[in-house]
């Protein structure tokens, strides 16, 4: 009897001990892995890694936890805007991890410099309105890589910028944001009412005063924001594709109660990471101007957007 427990208790630890070393080899692995993934992602031209990337998406290799995105990706796109084609959304999310990679943790150069390019063409744009001593609200869609237009956007002048998120974005913390040289801070609208309302109070003065940058990203879902308490009230009726839509309004909300002028903008690719940066939009012209900025974006640069996966859009009937 006594055996039988001893073996029992040797099985059981022995089991145990296997299965951390086991554990150890693979964190091990995953950590060579990765270091060689950003060293081919910093060394190798970019353009190349994303042209071997987009034949294994194809194959299936890559991306499989993002295919059956593609049918309601292809079908919104279809019916808004009544373009032929397909959108490969497994592609648009394998390319967006690349590019964020490549830009934070891997720090390519050829990537930092085609990011330094657009920050420096909307610092060009922003800085008139900074001479007049406007309030300035950046407002990129969600095109190409949320992080790496949020990345653009900080880098213009002052230099420090805070972006308004859906959640806390954790996966790109501060050690991440400041390989890719980023002085950024997030505020997210699902913390409570209270904390929310002092954070923007806050951010709103050093918008008023040029201290820093909001981000906001204007083309966000309402689905995002169903669980939050605005969520009622945080909708702006208007007519998207000829359809009746609710957007999300905190972007205008924002601009009147600092006065602010908005620059929308958004990236796009085409021979390398590019910018549209749009005209600015008074604060009492945002609501009116938002739709239309958004169908453009959708319709020149649909293959760069990453929202067309979303099953309701901005058509939730409530």
């Amino acid at each position: 009897m006594a055996m039988t427990r001893f073996l029992l208790v040797w099985i059981v630890f022995s089991t145990k001990n296997i299965g951390e070393y086991l554990r150890q080899i693979a964190d091990r692995l995953f950590s060579a892995l990765k270091a060689f993934f950003c060293w081919v992602l910093r060394f190798c031209n970019v353009r190349l890694v994303l042209a071997i990337a987009r034949g294994l998406c194809f194959l299936g290799v890559l991306g499989r936890e993002f295919r059956h995105q593609n049918p309601v990706a292809t079908q919104n796109f279809h019916c808004l805007t009544g373009q032929k084609g397909r959108i490969d959304a497994s592609w648009i999310a394998v390319r967006r991890k690349i590019l964020e990679a490549s830009a934070t943790w891997a720090q390519n150069p050829k990537v930092l410099q085609q990011l330094a390019a657009c920050t420096q063409q909307l610092d060009e744009a922003v800085a008139p309105l900074r001479l007049r001593k406007n309030a300035v609200i950046l407002a990129p869609l969600h095109s190409i890589s949320d992080v790496l237009a949020a990345m653009v956007g900080a880098g213009v002048t002052p230099g420090r910028a805070s972006v308004i998120v859906s959640s806390s974005a954790e996966q790109y913390n501060a050690r991440a944001r400041a390989l890719g040289g980023v002085n950024l801070s997030y505020c997210s609208i699902h913390q409570d009412s209270k904390q929310l309302a002092s954070s923007l109070t806050a951010l709103l003065s050093d918008v008023a005063m040029g201290q820093q940058n909001l981000i906001i990203f204007p083309d966000i879902t309402p689905d995002y924001t169903v669980q939050t308490e605005e969520a009622a009230s945080g909708k702006l009726r208007c007519r998207l594709f000829g359809r009746v839509a609710g957007l999300h309004s905190g972007i205008v909300r924002l601009a009147r109660a600092v006065s602010a002028q908005v620059v929308f903008y958004h990236l796009y690719e085409q021979d390398g990471l590019r910018i549209h940066i749009h005209e600015p939009v008074k604060a009492r012209d945002v609501a009116e101007k938002l739709p239309e900025i958004i169908e453009q974006a959708l319709q020149q640069h649909p293959h760069d957007w990453l929202l067309w996966h979303s099953h309701s859009l901005y058509f939730i009937n409530q």
